[in-house]
């Protein structure tokens, strides 16, 4: 073997060495790449495993801590037995269970004691010891006795609720707060028993028309009724013909408009009908949803407790929220909780179907001006000027249109752009022209030299001069054709722009007329 083979086998080997080196240092850059990405999943699969249960030791160890003092708070809340004895039976008559006697322990300080009395003499309808005994209550803490004398009498019997309830409403709800103020769950207790009628018509009136002269002397707006002055979908009718030719109305929303303020008008014709229905004990009497809310709010006034024990017994209602939330803290409802504001409260009394009728005339009442300019605010939309003139688009060309008809000019430039795009292209013209000047010359040379080529060559030009006349000719029919077809398919469409847009007048106007009508009718139902 030679010096210079061996030379070679060496280069080669060194070679492939090198070439598998770099395969291996290829392969290990890869392996660690892939090594560092399950590294920092790991890392962060850690650190999220690590996290949760970091939370939720912390959560057991709240839950701990709450089970703890929960059992402190306990201990000390034995002391109260007297008290928590008065909540027990009061709770009891409440859920409607017939005690026969209460054997309660006086309390110092403590309004439920003789209110429990009160409630159980009212139960046997005893009414003068029920209203001694709760007269009792008011003198202890005269807010919490007399709102719950009036509350249970309510539950009771519509006689019970005038005699117990009539003077409540005047002395702890003189009048409704400002639209945006919040409102308390005792203050809508007494605010929906009032309405209603429970407490009887002069209690009504009162809260009512103190609340008006209180909102007028501070100037105070009531709060639009959102959900009656909005305008629906648009509607798909004649109105609308002109558009889908390419035009553009304001038609639409003032036919909206009309739609939603004839609504309106309904909606209220049928809550002032309900306010003149025959006042029955059953109708004064709270509905089952209003019903359910006083119960809660009778049960969370009972729970409170006495002035000694009732801090504790919030930190007991906390502590068992975070047990029952699992660690996390909780809010549970309370008597003194904010259940909304005047407002929305209004808006919901009054929109709502179900809604006892006395509720919906007493929302409605204190809603006027606010639903007055919503429906002045829908007339004025749906009685607003409309433009004189509108525009469709024919052919590339915005044709005006008003109710005495189309601009002639216009109308003429779209016929003009119409005979335009209806020409021929000329292509088989230019072949008859050119084939009939070949023709020509053939002619004249065949004529001078008498060569039978040359004739036969003219034979020829001659023929496709005749097809190019016929084609031409034939082209020039079907477009005029096609012209009369779509001149007349223009005039129709510019007449029924013009109709369109007649009827379109036509129908505002009627809109504007039936909100004019629908506005004075809405006034006389809210200002009779």
């Amino acid at each position: 073997m030679s010096h210079t083979d061996y030379s070679r086998i060496l280069l080669s080997r060194d070679g492939s060495q090198d070439r598998r080196i770099r395969e291996l240092q290829e392969d290990l850059s890869v392996a660690h790449a892939r090594m560092d990405r399950e590294r920092s999943r790991m890392r962060s699969e850690l650190g999220r495993v690590r996290g949760t249960l970091e939370q939720r030791l912390d959560r057991v160890s709240a839950t701990l801590d709450a089970f703890i003092e929960l059992s402190d708070v306990r201990a000390t809340l034995a002391m109260y037995d007297a008290a928590a004895m008065a909540r027990h039976r009061t709770l009891q008559m409440l859920d409607g269970t017939p005690l026969p006697g209460l054997d309660l322990t006086d309390v110092p300080g403590y309004w439920l004691v003789p209110a429990a009395r009160g409630l159980h003499s009212l139960l046997r309808d005893d009414l003068p010891r029920a209203r001694m005994h709760f007269d009792e209550a008011a003198s202890v803490d005269p807010p919490r006795a007399r709102t719950f004398a009036a509350l249970v009498g309510a539950l009771t019997r519509a006689e019970h609720a005038r005699a117990l309830g009539e003077g409540v409403s005047a002395d702890l709800l003189p009048r409704l707060p400002d639209p945006d103020s919040e409102v308390t769950r005792g203050q809508r207790a007494l605010w929906i028993l009032t309405a209603d009628g429970s407490f009887g018509d002069d209690a009504r009136e009162h809260l009512l028309l103190s609340t008006l002269r209180g909102w007028s002397v501070e100037e105070v707006r009531s709060s639009l009724v959102v959900e009656w002055s909005v305008t629906g979908p648009a509607t798909q009718g004649r109105g609308a013909r002109a558009s889908r030719s390419g035009g553009s109305t304001n038609a639409t929303p003032r036919r909206e408009a009309a739609s939603a303020l004839a609504r309106l008008h309904e909606r209220i014709s049928r809550i002032t009908a309900l306010g003149g229905e025959d006042s029955t004990v059953d109708a004064l009497s709270p509905d089952q949803a209003s019903s359910d809310f006083l119960r809660d709010s009778l049960r969370l006034l009972v729970e409170e407790g006495s002035p000694e024990e009732a801090p504790l017994l919030a930190e007991a209602n906390r502590l068992r929220a975070v047990i029952e939330n699992s660690g996390r803290e909780g809010v549970l409802p309370a008597w003194g909780d904010e259940v909304g504001t005047v407002g929305s409260l209004l808006q919901r009394d009054l929109t709502r179907e179900d809604a006892p009728p006395h509720r919906r005339t007493f929302s409605l009442v204190l809603l006027r001006s606010g639903v007055l300019e919503a429906a002045e605010g829908l007339a004025n939309q749906a009685g607003g000027a409309l433009s004189e003139e509108t525009e469709v688009r024919l052919h590339g060309v915005a044709v005006r249109v008003t109710s005495s008809g189309a601009d002639r000019q216009q109308v003429e430039e779209a016929r003009r752009r119409l005979r335009q795009r209806t020409v021929p292209d000329g292509g088989h013209r230019r072949l008859l022209w050119g084939a009939a000047a070949t023709t020509g010359a053939l002619l004249l040379l065949s004529l001078l030299s008498g060569n039978g080529f040359l004739w036969a060559l003219t034979a020829v030009g001659a023929a496709v001069a005749g097809y190019a006349f016929l084609v031409s000719r034939r082209e020039a029919e079907e477009a005029e054709t096609v012209l009369r077809h779509q001149s007349r398919t223009l005039d129709r469409q510019v007449d029924t722009a013009v109709d369109d847009w007649r009827r379109t007048r036509a129908e505002a106007e009627e809109h504007a007329v039936t909100a004019r009508r629908d506005l004075e009718a809405i006034r006389s139902l809210l200002d009779p």
